[in-house]
């Protein structure tokens, strides 16, 4: 069972997020041969204060 996590920044559309795990899906069961009902994907969102690179922040 492909489980995919996503990391981005909160503020995307539920739609946006529908289409992106729809896409996401359709290339994993295509990729590996599984059943769609098979993948999973999890997103996390936080904030931009939340993310750094090299100890700067985004």
């Amino acid at each position: 069972m492909p489980i995919v996590n996503v990391q981005m920044y909160s503020g995307r559309t539920q739609k946006e997020k529908d289409r992106l795990a729809e896409a996401i899906t359709e290339d994993i069961v295509k990729i590996l041969n599984v059943g769609k009902e098979d993948v999973i994907v999890v997103f996390t969102e936080a904030p931009h204060g939340n993310w750094y690179a090299s100890g700067v922040r985004l």
